[in-house]
Order: C-alpha cells, then structure tokens, then sequence
C-alpha cells in the first residue's frame, strides 16, 4: 500500500526526458560565467535543484525554499562554528557585560550590495525590523530576550537583554542584516551584504547569484556563480544529477534518494548538524483537540516508525522529543511515553468520552513540507481506527505558510530545520511557544519551565530543565513530534565542502566543484 518508490518510479523516465533539454540551456549558461582570474581560469558554476521557487527574498523567512540563499545573500553578526561556538562574521569581536545582560559588539568595514556602506545604524534597524509583528519574522518570538538595541558609533553596536538568553549567538546567527534602503524590493531583489548578490530570477525556472567583488571574505569565496534551478518533480531531479546537468538536489524526495542510492557518480550526504524535525500540531483551541486525552490518543495512534520507514525511506529517526537524538537537550526515557499503541489510544478515546468527529489535517507540496502528504495518508488510516475522519487538505508553499503564522488549522503536518541550534532557539518560539504558540497551548507548569530555562547558562542544570520540558510536552500531546530526519542531499562526487548550519540553511561560499 505504501510502496511509494515503486509507484512513482513509473514517471521517472517521462520527467527526465522533460528536463533535459533545460538542462543542456544550463550548460550554456555556464560557459559564459565570467572569469575571476587570469584569462586562463575558468570560471566555476555551482547549480543546485530545488523544488519550488524561494517564497520572495526576504531573509525573516525561512521557509524551506528560502533557504538557499540565505548566507549567500546576506550576512549576520555571528556564525556558528562546527563545535558549536560562535566566531566572528560581520562583528569582529563581541564582549559580554559581567551580569551577562548585555554584548557590545564592534563590526567590521562592510558594503550593502548597493554599494552603501554597512554601519552599526543598520544592526538596530535590523533587530527592530524582526521585532515589528507586522514583518512576521520567523524570529519574532524567539527575539523576547532582546530589550534594546543601540548604535554607540558607526562600528559599535549594543545589546541589552531581558534574561540571559542562552542561546543568544545561536539566534544571532540567524537574524540576516538589512538595508534599510533596499528592504522595499525584497520580493525580486535582496537586500544584504553577504558573498553572494543577486542577479536574476525567473520564477518557475531559476535564480542567480553571482559572487560579490566587495565582500569583505571575498578571497575566500570559491564559486563564480550559483544558479538554483526549480524542479518540482522528485524523480526528474535525480535525472538532473545522474546527468551532471546539477551539481546538488537541495531538496530530494524518497523516490529520488531510492533512484541514486547507488547511482555511479553521486554520493548521498547526511547532514548531522542540520536535522529537519517533523511534526504533528493540534490546535487546542478547537474542541475535541481541547481535551488532553483526546490528544493523547492521537500520539499513540502515531506510527512513529513506520513513518520513518516509508515515508523518509530510513533517513529518519523515530522520537516524541523537539531534539534529535544527536543533541545535547535529548532525554532517551521520553520516547518511551509516546509507543505506538492503538489498544491504549483507543482505551484514552473511550475514557475522553468523545464520539466520532472529522477534523482536517493541512499538508503542503514535498518542496514545504516533505512528506506530509504521504504521512496523512498513513495516519489517517489509524485514526480512523479511534473513530476520527481525517480529511488531508494539501496547499501551496505560500498559502501553507499564511495558513500555519494565522494558526489556521485543525491539525497540521509540518517541520522545522532549527533544531540544531540552543533548545531556546525553539521552545520559546511560536512552533512551541508557551505564551504565543501556534497550537494555543499553555500552562503554568509550561511556562514555568521556559522561563527557568532562560535563567541559567549552567550546562548540567539546562539539561535536567530541557528534560522535563519535553516530558511535558509528549504528555500534553499538544505538539507532536514524530520523526527527526537527518537530511540527506544528493550531490555529484566532484561537490566538496557542503556545509550547512544549525538552522539548516546551506553555506556555499567555500563549496568546490569540477565538472
């Protein structure tokens, strides 16, 4: 019944041969990339394959098929490193106040790609502008901490902060610095200063960024230029990359990772430090998902494992907790409450005292969401078992994404690609929020925690604190977590250096590829 591979491996061979003259366009293209170097150098294209064109190019959104560009666009404060600590990006160097309430942080020289000159001025406006709900930034609710934010001089910028925010630097990471003057045109044009500017975009075909002479890393930059083509179809993607027209499948579906798990050429890269999180959300404001055992019954009607399996083809781990199990905030005995039992889950429906209902389940296309759809179809099958009608409603990346910031659902399948980062970078956040979240949970208990969690940067005590965070939250059933997927990207074997950070958005800069 679930034998997805085999069923959509039938129209692989028809989307190959819709794609490749594209492809032959693309090679091209790539000819004439202008040279950095001698006239002998040849310039180098990096081409990625990606299901769905970015969702405009505004840096406060991270959408799946935003994140492409993000760091080759713009540029932050901090990045994190591979152990995890920060080092310096557009601030050169940062010093933290003795009662940890503030950083200063002095920037280095810097150019917007207009040509203007990147100044403290621009930080302020940059947090304020994530902070501005009208802006609905996905760091909105994660900024809390932030109290003020002040330009001291052209080069020098201050944080004040509410708490001690453990995970400052993370979030930091994340918070991509504007041009004021530029901001107008973001849904055509960036408006950043990072290694990469944008040069065209096609929608429904491709973008293009081409490396930019005044980065102030510009020495370290290795492609010329990267071109993201949209290929919405999973089994033509693989093609794309069996045919050397692409250099990376951003975003591969099962049928693609089936068809190039042993391609010759290829190689299929796990990206540890980026976990892509999926998600079951309940909307507690609608009745009967209001009733706690009501949503008890609906963890344990989860096939966690099967879900794992079919749906993201053994590339995903199994769990009930926010955190994979690579993390340090990962409390093994949680996934010990979340079994997949449909005698108990029927046994909770019974003690609900709730008859049958229907609710709706939203999904999205696999270039937003992936999976979902596949997983609806699994879980609609047990929960029919509790007496519950499950109708999959399945929309476009943009309206999927106004429907889940208006807390539009009854249930919805989703996922986040954060995970990596402080746990504080998500439990605060509206995908779990226990004052502003999306699921209308709250509790004192809840927030009682969250806010314990913010006040302490010892280590040991985080962990106890993080550990009952998510035992509340496998009880509450409110969010439910039910797969950690380490992503697996799809490359040809000449791609080097693919990296990715804790939020999951790709780093390009220092990528090599030959031809």
């Amino acid at each position: 019944m679930f034998n997805k591979p085999a069923l959509k491996g039938a129209i692989a061979l028809a989307a190959f041969a819709c794609v490749a003259w594209p492809h032959m366009a693309s090679a091209q293209n790539s000819a004439q990339v202008p040279a950095k170097g001698s006239a002998n150098e040849a310039a180098t294209e990096l081409v990625l394959a990606q299901g769905a064109d970015p969702l405009g190019f505004n840096p406060t959104r991270f959408s799946a098929p935003n994140t492409s560009y993000l760091h080759q666009l713009y540029d932050t404060l901090v990045e994190i490193g591979p152990d995890g600590q920060p080092r310096p990006s557009l601030a050169e160097s940062w010093e933290r106040s003795a009662d940890g309430l503030s950083v200063t942080f002095k920037l280095r020289p810097a150019k917007f790609h207009s040509g203007r000159p990147l100044t403290a001025q621009d930080v302020v406006y940059s947090v304020r502008y994530h902070l501005d709900p009208a802006n609905a930034a996905n760091l909105l609710a994660r900024l809390s901490a932030v109290k003020d934010v002040e330009a001291l001089d052209d080069r020098t910028v201050k944080l004040t902060l509410s708490s001690l925010a453990p995970g400052l630097y993370d979030l930091l990471s994340a918070l991509f610095i504007l041009d004021e003057k530029a901001v107008v045109n973001m849904a055509q044009q960036d408006a950043g200063s990072g290694p990469f500017i944008m040069k065209s975009w096609t929608p429904g075909v491709s973008y293009t960024m081409e490396r930019f002479a005044d980065h102030w890393s510009n020495d370290r930059t290795k492609p010329d230029r990267i071109t993201v083509r949209i290929v919405p179809d999973d089994a033509a993607g693989a093609a794309l990359l069996q045919t050397r027209a692409v250099d990376v499948l951003y975003t591969a579906g099962p049928l693609a990772l089936a068809q190039l798990k042993d391609a010759a050429g290829t190689k299929i890269e796990r990206i540890k430090r980026a976990p892509r999180s999926h998600y079951l959300a309940l909307n507690t404001s609608r009745a009967p998902l209001d009733n706690k055992l009501v949503r008890q019954a609906i963890s344990h009607a989860i096939n966690r494992d099967m879900i794992a399996s079919v749906v993201y083809n053994d590339f995903a781990a199994p769990s009930c907790q926010p955190w994979a199990e690579s993390h340090w905030a990962y409390a093994p005995a949680v996934d010990k409450l979340c079994g997949y039992d449909l005698e108990k889950a029927k046994a909770l429906m019974k003690e609900s005292g709730v008859g049958p209902f229907t609710m709706t389940v939203n999904t999205s296309t696999d270039s937003y969401a992936p999976g979902s759809v596949d997983t609806a179809q699994i879980l609609k099958e047990d929960l029919a078992a509790l007496g519950i009608t499950l109708n999959i409603a399945t929309y476009e990346p943009a309206k999927a994404r106004e429907l889940i910031l208006g807390a539009n659902f009854d249930m919805l399948l989703h996922n986040y690609i954060e995970g990596g980062n402080d746990p504080q970078f998500i439990i605060p956040s509206a995908i779990y929020g226990p004052t502003k979240g999306r699921t209308k949970f709250t509790s004192p208990a809840f927030e009682a925690l969250v806010e314990k969690a913010g006040k302490t940067l010892d280590l040991n005590e985080r962990k106890a604190i993080y550990a009952d965070i998510s035992k509340l939250i496998a009880d509450e059933a409110f969010m439910l977590p039910f797969a950690h997927e380490f992503r697996p990207i799809p490359m040809i074997d000449a791609v080097k250096n693919f990296e990715m950070d804790g939020s999951g958005f790709s780093q390009l800069q220092q990528v090599d590829v030959t031809r």
